[in-house]
């Protein structure tokens, strides 16, 4: 008995060895994503009643700003994207995540939608929640902006900048979206308002 007890106490020992080993290792796995989460608050949700089977409201996450190539969310100078097309701030490009967006489903008496992105570590240049019609087929195009985090959770900003030509006065004038700034590991938490009503000037 003596002989298998001491032949089996170092397999035991070696078991516990190679447990002990894995578990570090698994320690050492370092994080290669971030969560920006947090509440968007719906001013105006009763309008959504009456367009919910008309299209989808998405949560997007647009790329850091670029002219070159065209991406992201910023200011567009007059005559960039052509001779005579009038600058702004808007997006340029599809968002970040504009084959998996998150999409918020009306609940009838609901404000307030809690949301949770997984993203990649980089610089993104808007966070926003938006209604695309169902007409809409192109992702850069026609989306109603609802609401943009913009560093100030309790007044809603759309922001855009749009003219009707160069040099004329803003149709639309509302403060920029905040750009965001995540690391690997990053868990932030951003709310920001919006508001429904905006589907009733854009379309």
């Amino acid at each position: 008995m003596k002989q298998i007890f001491y032949f089996v106490k170092p397999l035991i020992l070696v078991t516990i060895l190679t447990t002990v080993i894995a578990s570090c290792k698994d320690d050492d796995v370092k994080p290669t994503t971030a969560t920006i989460k947090g509440v968007v608050t719906i001013d105006s949700a009763y309008i959504w009643a009456t367009w919910q089977d008309s299209g989808e409201v998405q949560l997007t996450i647009f790329p850091a700003f670029s002219l070159n190539p065209p991406a992201g969310w910023g200011e567009v100078p007059d005559n960039i994207l052509g001779p005579g097309v009038p600058g702004g701030t808007f997006p340029i490009g599809a968002p970040w995540n504009s084959q998996n967006p998150l999409i918020a489903t009306y609940q009838a008496g609901v404000t307030q939608y809690s949301y949770e992105l997984i993203v990649d570590p980089g610089t993104y240049s808007a966070l926003a929640l938006g209604f695309r019609h169902n007409f809409v087929s192109d992702p850069t195009r026609k989306t109603a902006t609802l609401g943009v985090y913009w560093n100030n959770e309790n007044e809603v900003s759309h922001g855009i900048v749009i003219r009707p030509f160069v040099g004329g006065d803003p149709i639309f004038d509302f403060p920029a979206p905040s750009s965001i700034i995540v690391e690997a590991g990053d868990e932030i938490e951003l709310n920001f308002r919006a508001n429904f009503a905006f589907v009733e000037h854009w379309y």
